[in-house]
Order: structure tokens, then C-alpha cells, then sequence
């Protein structure tokens, strides 16, 4: 499945992918090594990437948190080419900048996300549509301008009813604030409990579900 979502992923006309199997079978490599290789592809070409290209959207804070050590373990090798962002509401509005030299890879606090936007964002739907309506999140959305991506919503069954409604609208604004198109962008949704395998019902549902 990893290898399948690869070659979708990194085929040069975006699509989108829906990775559904079990827990622990690696669900998140199947979006984030074709995401590394296009940063990695990028850092060699530039002195350093500012400005969103990846959104991945978590249902809650502990699972934002868990992404922390894999980010900072996959994108040390690269000086600070590559970073990423944590934003909810943990993230400090400010910090030292002998604390930010040890991060160089994670920027850390909102003040610098808001001068260099990180190219992976890691955030929930709350903090997403804080951003858009804040007037001081606005340098974000501007140095991001025709540069998002990717949009991946992790553990997608979470969004069920009115929530899913809600996203749905807010996932078409952000599109808009980022200056971006539907087609440009690969959507991804990774979930252990959505269908049954080999079910055409679920196939169809999902696809209905990811457009």
C-alpha cells in the first residue's frame, strides 16, 4: 500500500489517494516520504523553502504532538533546509533565540511562522480556521501564496455528520486564502476503520467522501 501510494503521489498530474489498513502499517510514510522527497528535491536547488506546501490536519492535540520526534528525526539531515510547524494551542507566541537555534528544523513559536512559514504545517481544524480570519496570521497566507500542495487529514473517520460539512467548506476556503486549485492540490485521508476491504460499497462511499 505504501508503494502504491508512492507512485500515485508522486506522479507529475496530482492526485489524491485514501489510505485505509490497519493500525501500525504505516500509513503515515505513505504521504510524508513522497512530501520529504519533494522538499529534499527542493532543498538542493535553494537555500531554504518559506511558505506552506503541506497542510496535515490531526482531530486532536496528542496526535499533532506524536508527529514531533518523526519530523525532527527525517528532516535533522537536511541543516534547517527542511522544516516543519506545530501550531495549536500550545504553540508559544514567542521564543529565545538560543532556543531556536536548537530547533533549526522545527519552527517553534508563532512569531517566527509568522516570518518564515514552515513548508509542512501540522495543525488541527480549529487552528486552521483561526488562521484564516486573524489578522496576524495574515503573513502566513501571503509568503504561501500558490505554494500549498498537499492537504492530509489523518484519522479522517473522526469526520463524521456536521463536522465533515464544516470541513469540507473550510478545506474550500483554505484553497482560496492559499491561492490555489482544487486540482493542484494532493488530497490524502488515512484511516484504520473506514469500510470493509474488497467492498464495493465502501470504495464508491470513499471516493464520494474524499471529493
Amino acid at each position: 500500500h505504501q508503494i502504491e501510494a508512492w507512485k500515485n503521489l508522486l506522479a507529475p498530474e496530482p492526485k489524491s489517494v485514501v489510505v485505509t489498513s490497519g493500525t501500525g502499517s504505516g500509513k503515515t510514510e505513505c504521504f510524508l516520504v513522497p512530501l520529504l522527497n519533494s522538499l529534499a528535491e527542493q532543498a538542493s536547488a535553494e537555500e531554504r523553502a518559506v511558505g506552506v506546501q503541506a497542510l496535515m490536519l490531526y482531530p486532536l492535540n496528542a496526535l499533532i504532538n506524536s508527529q514531533r520526534e518523526r519530523l525532527s528525526d527525517w528532516t535533522a539531515p537536511f541543516g534547517g533546509k527542511i522544516r516543519f510547524a506545530l501550531f495549536n494551542g500550545e504553540t508559544p507566541a514567542d521564543a529565545q533565540e538560543s532556543e531556536r537555534r536548537r530547533f533549526p528544523n522545527e519552527v517553534i513559536d508563532r512569531k517566527r511562522l509568522r516570518e518564515e512559514p514552515a513548508p509542512i504545517l501540522v495543525t488541527n481544524i480549529t487552528m486552521l480556521e483561526y488562521m484564516l480570519v486573524r489578522f496576524e496570521d495574515r503573513p502566513i497566507l501571503n509568503l504561501s501564496q500558490g505554494k500549498l500542495r498537499y492537504i492530509i487529514l489523518d484519522e479522517a473517520h473522526s469526520y463524521v455528520g456536521s463536522q465533515a460539512a464544516e470541513l469540507s467548506l473550510l478545506l474550500r476556503r483554505v484553497m482560496f486564502a492559499f491561492g490555489v486549485r482544487p486540482q493542484d492540490v494532493r488530497f490524502v485521508a488515512t484511516s484504520a476503520t473506514i469500510g470493509k476491504q474488497g467492498d464495493p460499497n465502501t470504495a464508491a462511499g470513499l471516493k464520494t467522501f474524499l471529493s
